[in-house]
């Protein structure tokens, strides 16, 4: 996503986790570094990927830098399908819903087929 969360003097980048943050937020950043695990056994270099909170969206996000830009993964509701942004515009969403039985393996695969898919990989 073109739009950053506020730099942190602590990281040097963005948001780890929201001022205050809630149960939700905080299990939302938890699945979003769970999926940032699995990226690099999918071909993901781990300096090209991050997980971290993005104010502006209100949402944990996993970023995937590519030739082709930014792409970002948010982290939804319980029973929405992840959406993906590019150059910060919703490009997409991936085909799976954030669901008890969908692992963060399977989401990551999924994130890496789409970005395949968009030739961003």
């Amino acid at each position: 996503m073109q739009k950053t969360a506020p730099v942190s003097a602590d990281t040097g980048c963005c948001q780890l986790a929201p001022a205050a943050a809630t149960a939700v937020q905080l299990a939302d950043l938890l699945q979003a570094r769970a999926i940032l695990r699995h990226l690099p056994g999918l071909g993901i270099e781990p300096r090209r990927a991050a997980a971290a909170w993005d104010a502006e969206a209100a949402a944990a996000v996993v970023r995937v830098d590519s030739p082709r830009g930014l792409w970002a993964l948010l982290v939804p509701p319980v029973g929405q399908p992840f959406p993906v942004w590019w150059r910060g515009q919703r490009n997409g969403a991936l085909d799976v819903r954030r669901v008890p039985a969908t692992t963060d393996s399977a989401t990551a695969v999924h994130l890496t087929a789409y970005l395949r898919d968009r030739a961003a990989l």
